[in-house]
């Protein structure tokens, strides 16, 4: 399928029901808002902050991924209902979902550590350094030589890498909640290499996908962001057309039961 027709599927598909989407769209939002707003309840900081990740971890993902269910079941024909998200606290979905979205976040934060560790003990190393050959002071010319163009543009390319590594993993583990969603007997870790399967040859057909609804982007931030709440439906129900044709090609192949 060509671009277009993933997106000509979503408009299609979200013909009279975009109000219901938009509308679970500032559901969950609103959700979040309020179960996060519990994490400020405790005096202590580090409290706060633990109650934040917990509720994160354990409360919140699963309003994200009924979205994705909800993007799914639309581009199958189905109608979206406001009871949809509540669906990854039903039918056995919630402990498998549970586990891909600590999966997810544990390889972000391993990547982080990976990417960002060596660059601020780097970083550290040479304002050690640079103290100790200044006498206990940092000249100008110490922090030019810190601050040099050379090193901004290994950290810029690292940080682009960081990101284009870390965007491949998200669009993975969005894949394998799809597919857990699709095939609820599977295993977590059979549910990722599906998900790795379905996208190994297309991860470039999936990211232009992504990178044509830009101009959406700049027209729903320019009608005072509402416009976004339709923009995040459109692309989530294309993503999910894309899915579902690539679920299509690879049952055809005989690679998918």
């Amino acid at each position: 399928m060509k671009l277009s027709e993933y997106r000509q599927t979503a408009k299609d598909r979200l013909g009279g029901q975009w109000g219901i989407n938009v509308g679970l769209v500032v559901i969950v939002g609103l959700l979040t808002g309020a179960i996060s707003s519990v994490s400020t309840m405790p005096n202590d900081t580090n409290l706060q902050l633990g109650f934040s990740f917990l509720l994160s971890i354990l409360v919140i993902f699963a309003f994200s991924y009924a979205l994705y269910y909800v993007s799914l079941y639309v581009v199958r024909g189905g109608r979206a209902e406001l009871g949809q998200i509540f669906v990854v606290f039903q039918k056995g979905y919630y402990v498998p979902l549970l586990l891909i979205n600590i999966i997810a976040q544990v390889v972000q934060y391993a990547l982080a550590a990976i990417f960002f560790i060596p660059m601020l003990l780097q970083a550290g190393s040479g304002v050690y350094f640079s103290l100790i050959s200044s006498g206990g002071v940092t000249s100008t010319d110490n922090v030019s030589t810190l601050l040099s163009v050379g090193l901004f543009g290994l950290y810029f390319i690292l940080l682009l890498v960081f990101l284009l590594v870390t965007t491949i993993i998200s669009i993975i583990f969005r894949f394998a909640v799809w597919v857990k969603f699709d095939y609820p007997d599977l295993s977590v870790s059979e549910s990722i290499k599906r998900a790795w399967l379905l996208l190994k040859d297309r991860w470039g057909k999936y990211i232009l996908l992504q990178l044509s609804f830009i101009g959406w982007y700049i027209l729903g931030i320019v009608a005072l962001f509402v416009g976004l709440l339709f923009v995040v439906v459109y692309v989530n129900t294309a993503s999910a057309a894309f899915y579902d044709q690539a679920v299509k090609e690879k049952i055809e192949q005989g690679e998918f039961a």
